[in-house]
């Protein structure tokens, strides 16, 4: 299972967002090699999540609420884990997550500081991530991970402004 919070960020263009995502998660391994060499190995698994985004601002414009204050999401993602074989600091072992998923949006706009919520163009958007991080101990039960989270429908609805959250990830495996 993991935890997770994010943190609006927009590496792409030039807006700003007083934007927070909290993330509850739940991680099944579909393979523990897909891959393998010497040093790395190719694992892949699925996350099921519960997220909330919330946003600290409370625009308006004529008396009425541009966009949502809070988003419940679900998401579901297969995820690609490239792992360092070989630990490194003790019993830590780094690895590279790569994953694009499906997400639901209980909202389409939310709250920016502009007079126009970020428009999502829809409630379903697909979910990209990448995140570096260390698995520590010698069953590699414990994680951290921090990276970028993005939201956006591909074009499947005629907006598609999308999110992007630097994201922190602790999670435990249970073996």
């Amino acid at each position: 299972m993991s935890i997770g919070y994010g943190d609006f960020f927009s590496p792409f263009a030039n807006r700003t967002a007083d934007i927070q995502q909290y993330r509850f998660g739940l991680i099944w391994e579909v393979s523990n090699e897909l891959w393998s060499s010497e040093n790395t190995q190719l694992q892949s698994y699925v996350e099921l999540a519960l997220g909330k985004w919330k946003s600290s601002l409370s625009p308006t414009f004529n008396n009425q609420r541009i966009g949502a204050d809070s988003v419940n999401q679900i998401s579901v993602s297969p995820v690609f884990r490239l792992i360092s074989q070989q630990p490194v600091w003790g019993s830590s072992y780094p690895f590279l997550d790569m994953g694009v998923g499906l997400s639901y949006q209980n909202e389409e706009d939310i709250e920016q500081r502009h007079l126009t919520g970020i428009n999502m163009g829809g409630n379903w958007q697909f979910e990209i991530r990448a995140m570096i991080g260390m698995a520590l101990g010698e069953n590699r039960d414990f994680e951290i991970s921090y990276g970028w989270m993005h939201y956006s429908n591909a074009y499947i609805h005629d907006a598609n402004e999308g999110m992007d959250f630097q994201t922190l990830q602790l999670t435990y495996r249970f073996q």
